[in-house]
């Protein structure tokens, strides 16, 4: 299959899957990200190098320029559109997580992201981003607002974990929204969040006062809010210089499924350094960030889809590594083969199909 074909292929399956945005739009966004995997960065100028089928760069670098500062474009839209087609192609019986954080373009840009744990990075669904010292919102209500972004697009009768750390989640209101939309959560707090345990009023981080303590059970929290009921989980291990002390309406919680939230930082690494280079795009407008998130996100979901394929099928994995372990995440998998295939001129899947693996979860789920 030529370049050219597998281009315009994967911008028709953009398209098709994602009615929610203009198919002129969807094509540019689908061109776009096929070029960021090739170039693996997000400058306009290198992508459009590395599409040189679709005209001269120049040509091209002002195509994808129009679509990062097209104001019509409602990044929110496009966001939910690919966050749908992302979890019909999603193969999980047990529970979904979504991991919340915040990251940053040095001083320039902020980003809130509610992103999709899987196979040890996590797949942006829902995102906002806004300069250092203008929150579009309060924190709660702007998280809230990309949870319900998110909640739509939820298969029936999956549940839902949500996971943020101490400086986000440690809020009774967040924890009430994520409650609100009937799902669990797990958030970090501080050591001094007062509990209230069989009668009697301790801060939290008495319970697991040194290395290789841990504590669980039933609590209310937050007692300038009227003491919360949840649970308490709280493990110190030695190998950390802090305890995790969590807070979970989930009672078969435990403490290493917070592990699952450093998924989302190694996501982070993914976006900048470790893969495409947003710090150096040049974009500082939050309006035209938040469009090239979309393309962002898009390759992200793409190359992880066929990460997993390389994970699943030994003959792929003997294409792009070897041995039965290796050191590279479902992106860095995924890019590798599209890399190879492209070179080879083969055919690629201009589809995603996503098959999580959360071990540490249970199947069933209880309160």
């Amino acid at each position: 299959m030529s370049q050219q074909r597998a281009v315009y292929q994967w911008m028709d399956t953009v398209a098709r899957q994602i009615p929610q945005v203009r198919k002129s739009q969807a094509k540019v966004w689908a061109a776009f990200s096929w070029g960021v995997a090739v170039a693996r960065r997000c400058s306009q100028r290198g992508v459009a190098e590395a599409l040189p089928t679709l005209g001269k760069p120049d040509t091209v670098e002002r195509r994808l320029q129009r679509f990062v500062a097209n104001p019509r474009l409602d990044w929110r839209v496009g966001a939910q559109g690919l966050t749908a087609w992302i979890l019909r192609r999603l193969h999980s019986p047990g529970p979904l997580v979504l991991l919340v954080d915040e990251t940053s373009l040095q001083a320039h840009l902020k980003v809130m992201v509610v992103s999709l744990a899987y196979r040890g990075r996590a797949l942006p669904l829902a995102w906002w981003c806004y300069r250092q010292t203008a929150w579009p919102m309060g924190q709660v209500a702007l998280i809230r607002t990309l949870l319900h972004q998110v909640a739509p697009h939820v298969p029936a009768g999956c549940p839902v974990l949500v996971q943020a750390d101490r400086g986000i989640g440690c809020s009774p209101d967040l924890l009430a929204a994520i409650e609100a939309l009937g799902w669990f959560f797990l958030v970090r707090v501080q050591r001094t969040v007062r509990l209230q345990v069989a009668g009697r009023e301790v801060a939290f981080g008495t319970l697991v006062p040194k290395p290789g303590a841990r504590w669980a059970g039933a609590v209310r929290a937050f007692k300038k809010r009227g003491w919360r009921p949840c649970w308490a989980v709280g493990r110190w291990q030695g190998r950390y210089a802090q305890p995790w002390l969590l807070l979970t309406n989930w009672s078969q919680a435990q403490a290493n499924w917070y592990g699952l939230r450093m998924w989302e930082e190694a996501a982070f690494r993914d976006l900048k350094s470790g893969g495409w280079q947003w710090h150096r795009s040049q974009i500082r407008s939050p309006a035209h960030a938040n469009r090239l998130w979309l393309v962002l996100a898009l390759a992200s979901a793409w190359m992880s889809s066929v990460g997993t394929q390389v994970i699943r099928h030994p003959r792929l994995r003997r294409e792009v590594t070897y041995g039965k372990r290796w050191r590279h995440s479902v992106l860095q998998l995924g890019l590798r083969l599209f890399t190879r295939w492209l070179a080879l001129d083969r055919p690629l899947a201009a589809d995603f199909a996503f098959i999580p693996h959360l071990p540490i979860l249970p199947k069933t789920v209880g309160t």
